[in-house]
């Protein structure tokens, strides 16, 4: 198997990034690749198998490539190495703690190319299912790329989840109630629709409509299913077309929503005529 420091031999400019239970993250410079992120996977699984296999045949625009991956011995340990390519510029998270309430104009140029993303998956019966701040990032021309597909579905594979888990895998206050609940039948591309409605709002507010002020777990799962977001004025958007459609993109349940990404941005589009600069 390959030995680590020969993996290294091949880059220049290593240094470590991260490092925690079952990762670690280096950044470095490849002759042929060019800035990439070098990642340690300790725990080879088959959903870290499956988030590779999405990346390499998806080739989608707004995700970071996958140049090189394989097995490595690090340290000791039978690990699978991952090398993808470098975003090099914010994090939305960041961006939204230093920027928000953001401009309406920003804010449709977010969704619309969440939306684009959205329907390139559909396109590969893709369903992200992680869409949230700390997973995008925005570079220095304003372009959003993806991350972590590590819960990713492919919707004509097997599913990697139990059935009879009550819970499917979910981010508190981004994923929508049917996957919080596992209601496998139900998640589809309408699942990242809803989530990309959450990382919007929070984009024109500061705040995450379901998180703010809970005060556990349960609440914010409880709210997510049940409570519908504060109605809120934005600039620009004197007949309410624009939050209404991402009212509707957080509709609770999955039949209210845009039945697909091509659907929300014919919605947006519409939303966008009515804006007043």
């Amino acid at each position: 198997m390959l030995e680590f420091e020969t993996l290294l031999e091949q880059y220049e400019n290593i240094e470590k990034l991260a490092s925690g239970g079952q990762k670690v993250v280096y950044s470095a410079e490849h002759p042929l690749y060019g800035a990439v992120v070098l990642k340690i996977c300790k725990n080879k699984s088959p959903r870290l198998e499956r988030e590779i296999e999405i990346i390499t045949t998806g080739k989608f625009e707004n995700s970071p490539k996958i140049f090189d991956f394989g097995e490595v011995q690090y340290y000791g340990d039978n690990t699978m190495y991952i090398v993808e390519e470098k975003i090099v510029g914010t994090e939305l998270r960041k961006f939204i703690d230093e920027n928000a309430p953001i401009d309406i104009e920003k804010a449709i140029d977010i969704l619309e190319q969440g939306l684009q993303f959205i329907q390139s998956m559909e396109e590969k019966n893709i369903v992200h299912r992680d869409i949230k701040p700390e997973n995008i990032m925005i570079n220095s021309e304003g372009k959003l790329f993806f991350l972590d597909f590590g819960i990713a579905r492919v919707l004509n594979m097997q599913s990697l989840t139990m059935t009879e888990a009550v819970k499917g895998p979910h981010s508190l206050g981004y994923s929508a109630p049917e996957q919080i609940d596992n209601i496998k039948d139900n998640i589809d591309s309408r699942a990242d629709i809803f989530s990309l409605g959450v990382v919007v709002y929070e984009c024109l507010t500061g705040k995450n409509p379901f998180v703010e002020n809970a005060i556990s777990r349960f609440e914010i799962e409880n709210r997510t299913k049940t409570m519908l977001p504060t109605l809120i004025t934005i600039p620009g958007d004197e007949n309410r077309q624009f939050l209404g459609l991402l009212n509707v993109m957080m509709a609770k349940f999955p039949s209210q929503r845009p039945s697909n990404a091509k659907e929300a941005l014919l919605f947006l589009q519409s939303a966008r005529n009515t804006i007043i600069k």
